[in-house]
């Protein structure tokens, strides 16, 4: 008669196995989270950036003259003053948005890319000698209920469209 007190090898490997999964799952479903509040961050900044420029149009009677330009880098879009996005509007007499988020890079496919050095960003060009906008932008998740798409979307002063930007207004 066997008088050992303790756990046989096959039933350690089933609860390591059993930690394991568990385990897998748990990092599967915090990277989903994760992904999508990126997701929200974009939209967000994407809406932000909409109602700054709606405010900016309203000011001067058009949207600022710009081409292809990556939101938020340093040195040419940091801010969106009363002459159009800047570096720095420190010495501007109307400041619209302060300081203009770039977009969350992580997670991205680099589908949307603008700027020298070309990088991800948040695009915006004018288009129509300053009547309208687009911002094209890149998300990580299809969001059915805004009906975005997962790649690239497309921002203009009507609203969001899943999709690339069309060329023409």
């Amino acid at each position: 008669m066997n008088d050992q007190k303790g756990f046989t090898l096959i039933e350690v490997l089933i609860v390591a196995g059993v930690i394991l999964v568990i385990g897998i799952f748990s990092a599967l479903a915090v990277n989903s989270a994760r992904s999508k509040s990126r997701d929200a961050v974009r939209l967000s900044q994407v809406r932000m950036l909409q109602s700054a420029l709606e405010d900016f149009y309203n000011e001067n009677n058009g949207y600022p003259r710009d081409q292809g330009i990556p939101l938020g880098d340093a040195t040419q879009s940091a801010c969106l003053g009363a002459a159009g996005f800047q570096a720095d509007c420190s010495t501007d007499r109307a400041v619209l948005l302060r300081a203009v988020m770039g977009t969350v890079e992580s997670g991205l496919k680099d589908q949307v890319i603008c700027g020298t050095p070309a990088r991800n960003a948040f695009c915006y060009s004018q288009l129509l000698d300053a009547s309208t906008y687009r911002i094209q932008f890149e998300l990580e998740n299809n969001w059915n209920q805004v009906g975005l798409i997962q790649g690239i979307n497309c921002a203009y002063p009507d609203g969001i469209e899943a999709g690339r930007c069309r060329l023409e207004i």
